[in-house]
């Protein structure tokens, strides 16, 4: 499993066991820095509980307010997603191992994003540069110049009595 994704279920984990969590993270953490669809949805779910004011949100919770947190994050994004089970939401439980280090999971999430982006931007910029250089190896090429079917013309300069042969240069048409 790669790094990224264990972060992603890390910083969630940590949201789900700890709901305080999520209001040092919601300032600068967004749905879309996740990766997986499912992590997106999920994370997007806990700050509308969040901003809503979930019972579940306070330190002294009891345990059936803290699973209705987690059943109620899960519905929530169910509704965006499909295949997010409860099961699955426990394991992400299970994936987080210090709730306390929740932060830095999410910069990892939030680093990861940006090398995405980064990636992404590159990949386009290189694609643009290429098409950029095939249209303008198609512009350049000299029969599609204007005027390029015809050949210059200019009379021999008179010289006395002999004429010297002005050689012009010209293009031709390839075929």
């Amino acid at each position: 499993m790669k790094p990224l994704h264990k972060a992603e279920q890390a910083v969630l984990g940590a949201a789900l066991l700890e709901p305080e969590r999520v209001a040092g993270l919601s300032g600068w953490l967004e749905p879309d820095h996740f990766h997986h669809p499912m992590h997106q949805a999920l994370y997007a779910a806990l700050l509308k509980l969040h901003r809503d004011g979930h019972p579940g949100m306070t330190s002294a919770a009891d345990t059936a307010t803290s699973l209705s947190w987690v059943n109620d994050a899960v519905t929530e994004a169910g509704q965006h997603v499909r295949g997010l089970t409860s099961a699955y939401a426990h394991s992400l439980v299970r994936a987080c191992p210090r709730p306390r280090h929740a932060p830095f999971y999410g910069r990892m999430v939030l680093e990861g994003a940006i090398h995405r982006r980064v990636t992404e931007h590159a990949i386009r910029l290189h694609q643009a540069a290429r098409t950029d250089a095939a249209r303008s190896e198609v512009e350049d090429t000299p029969a599609l110049r204007p005027g390029a079917h015809r050949i210059p013309h200019q009379p021999p300069p008179a010289m006395g009595n002999r004429t010297r042969l002005h050689l012009t240069r010209f293009h031709t048409v390839p075929g």
